[in-house]
């Protein structure tokens, strides 16, 4: 059973042919991987991690939003094309508000159950605005208050409000949606598209993390890897040959794996860039378990670098990983700087082979906190996490970075601040509903 969002903002077409009236027909909702299990899948190709200058990578990459993206342009969709992210987030939303708003008069179940169906329900929407809020606005900060964010549609209905809401209150209502769950999630799902309490924590902290409240986050942080925190050590996967990355197990399979959220273009080739590669050196195992430098594979045309894991997909949902550099990097910010280093030693060492690896040492919490973050980039490239990261830490003038993109005989840049870290909200939906005001560009 599908039921999709029939917003008019949206543009998605119900294709439901049930009416839920029963906690089963909920459950089918809440079991349908196909909403629930994808991502957001463009935002690297705003970053610093991606070049597009290998001109077979060029040719492979057929679709134009990329192309749109990666130049900073205005706008990346036409007036009559859907963005498939803004509809997917919004469809996960309409589709968790049926549940929880239904839920309550579902009939054949027991409130036990009612409960925590209301809980995963509520942590996928949370997931979905983090998403939303952190490309369609403004990073987090003291303005938060004011700027604006996305719509905030809590019911399934046509008559509410699709004014943006302000970026405060996107944030309030994930860390609502996050703490108002926990307690009646279990501990780890058996499916890890479900939400469990660790995936909730998970979240909490990244939340925390975007928010800059740093206390909070590291505590979440902390109760997440309390309850998960086993690591993919690299170096028992050797398999060599053109793609060592087949042997690495899939995400289900995956220990550090809390919450699987794929990226939705999986098959997009992430053309990386001479910087990234520099920074990932050639001895780190994640070098030739997830990028590929070979010869002609049809799709993947020619000779360059790019993200490239066959069997283990872009997981953009939070990780044993992510959890310890954001422990790491909270740790840093908190005068705790060579405590933070031993947790991301602790991570570096299933990412190197034993004759390759040395800790990393820094004279104070600065230093720690840059070769932290430097591990940041490393650990989470092609997940759709950089550009969140470069937002956030462009609030920092001693962090902000000018992303420079090569194309063709051109040199394009995106300076901290700019508007164009920002996506535009998509033409076709304000061309139907003018309220939601475009973002500046």
């Amino acid at each position: 059973m599908l039921l999709c969002s029939c917003k008019k903002y949206v543009e998605v077409q119900p294709k439901g042919k049930i009416t839920p009236t029963t906690v089963s027909d909920y459950q089918l909702l809440l079991n349908n991987t196909t909403i629930w299990n994808l991502s957001t899948g463009t935002s690297d190709f705003l970053t610093d991690d991606i070049a597009l200058t290998d001109p077979a990578l060029l040719t492979s990459i057929s679709s134009t939003e990329y192309y749109n993206i990666y130049q900073f342009s205005d706008y990346y969709y036409q007036v009559s094309q859907d963005d498939p992210e803004w509809n997917l987030f919004y469809q996960q939303i309409y589709t968790a508000n049926v549940i929880i708003n239904g839920l309550p008069t579902a009939t054949s179940g027991t409130d036990a159950q009612k409960q925590e169906m209301t809980a995963e329900a509520k942590t996928h929407r949370a997931f979905a605005y983090l998403c939303l809020v952190n490309l369609y606005a403004r990073q987090y900060d003291s303005s938060a208050g004011t700027t604006p964010g996305v719509p905030l549609l809590l019911v399934p209905t046509y008559t509410q409000s699709l004014a943006r809401a302000t970026v405060g209150v996107i944030y309030t209502q994930i860390l609502s949606d996050l703490n108002s769950s926990i307690n009646v999630l279990p501990a780890l799902p058996t499916n890890k598209a479900a939400a469990s309490q660790a995936a909730a924590y998970a979240l909490l902290a990244r939340t925390y993390l975007y928010m800059g409240d740093y206390a909070n986050a590291l505590i979440n942080a902390n109760r997440a890897l309390a309850l998960q925190s086993t690591l993919l050590n690299l170096n028992n996967y050797t398999s060599t040959g053109l793609f060592p990355g087949f042997a690495l197990p899939l995400g289900q399979n995956n220990p550090e794996v809390i919450f699987l959220k794929a990226s939705e273009n999986q098959d997009a080739p992430l053309g990386l860039s001479a910087e990234f590669l520099q920074l990932l050196g050639t001895k780190d195992l994640r070098y030739p378990f997830y990028t590929y430098n070979g010869p002609d594979l049809g799709y993947y045309n020619g000779t360059y670098y790019a993200y490239f894991a066959p069997l283990e997909p872009r997981n953009e949902g939070p990780t044993v990983g992510e959890m310890m550099l954001i422990e790491a990097e909270c740790l840093a910010r908190t005068q705790q700087g060579q405590n933070g280093l031993t947790v991301v030693n602790a991570l570096r060492k299933t990412r190197f082979k034993p004759a390759d690896y040395a800790d990393l040492t820094a004279p104070n919490d600065a230093q720690a906190l840059i070769l932290i973050l430097q591990e940041r980039r490393k650990e989470l490239f092609g997940r759709g996490f950089r550009l969140f990261d470069l937002k956030r830490l462009n609030l920092d003038p001693t962090m902000a970075k000018t992303v420079t993109h090569p194309f063709g005989s051109q040199s394009l840049t995106l300076t901290p601040g700019s508007n164009r870290y920002i996506y535009p909200i998509p033409q076709k939906v304000i061309g139907v509903n003018p309220e939601i005001v475009q973002n500046p560009r």
